[in-house]
């Protein structure tokens, strides 16, 4: 197939196989969270400022880069780039990024920015997304979306997290019907030992059916941990390892589909505590 067609055909069975118009805003990215099935709504670190807002309120005192790249079923034209920063304010915490899917055929990029703040047991964020969507031959557009999450430690033990994507319900298109969609993500996580994790999560877009997320993360040594997780609607899996050596992380993560095989991303982050 011609290079246009040969993506245009790929891009489909994308779509199809996640029931969502391509990834519209959904922004998932980081081999941790990957690695871990996406359930990450209860998580605290830099990957929260895709995946809840509210989780950056816990990192008051800490300035963080990150990049992740995905490459999709060994399809150029699906890759995924993700890339943001992380900084401490007088109260509370900013966070700013870039998110890109797709080629020159078809493409969404988005530039975020993030504040999260601590509030007792409770971590609030919110997070305002310029959207943009590329197909050539057919122009760009543009569209603001906003999301809003939030973490509750109720324990050690026991963590809630929920967030929720494009609460302002925006539209593509300002004259027609088509919406980005508006997703829930809600979640619990159980951490028995301060080296293992589990992680229980829905996610629910308006009009799609929910869908279950679990993933568990255990320290096999101080510095590496072993990842896996399943999600379903449709059934993936998911596992990966993650490297931490003073402010460096390296992580890789490995996702297998059961219609159009393996994804492969890498990640790395690197970290700076601030004095208090």
């Amino acid at each position: 197939l011609p290079s246009p067609l040969k993506s245009a055909f790929f891009l489909a069975l994308f779509l199809i196989s996640f029931n969502l118009s391509a990834q519209n805003g959904l922004m998932q990215i980081g081999a941790r969270p990957a690695a871990m099935g996406y359930a990450y709504a209860t998580e605290a670190d830099q990957w929260s400022f895709f995946h809840n807002p509210g989780g950056l309120g816990q990192l008051e005192s800490e300035y963080a880069a990150f990049f992740a790249l995905e490459n999709k079923y060994g399809i150029e034209g699906l890759n995924i780039m993700g890339a943001g920063i992380i900084s401490p304010v007088p109260v509370g915490t900013v966070a700013f990024g870039a998110f890109r899917f797709g080629d020159d055929f078809y493409n969404e990029q988005s530039l975020s920015l993030a504040y999260g703040n601590q509030f007792g047991i409770a971590s609030l964020g919110l997070k305002a997304n310029l959207l943009q969507y590329n197909i050539e031959g057919f122009g760009t557009k543009s569209v603001l979306t906003l999301d809003f999450g939030g973490t509750a430690t109720v324990t050690k033990e026991l963590v809630f997290g929920a967030y929720i994507r494009n609460i302002n319900q925006a539209k593509v298109e300002s004259s027609g019907e088509e919406r980005v969609p508006t997703i829930l993500n809600a979640g619990i996580s159980y951490r028995p030992l301060d080296k293992l994790r589990l992680n229980i999560e829905t996610e629910k877009a308006i009009e799609y059916d929910a869908s279950l997320r679990v993933g568990l993360e255990y320290l096999i040594l101080e510095k590496l941990a072993v990842r896996t997780g399943v999600s379903t609607a449709p059934f993936t899996s998911y596992g990966g390892l993650g490297f931490t050596k003073g402010r460096l992380s390296v992580d890789y993560a490995i996702t297998k589909n059961t219609s159009l095989g393996y994804s492969h991303q890498g990640a790395v982050s690197f970290r700076i505590k601030q004095e208090k």
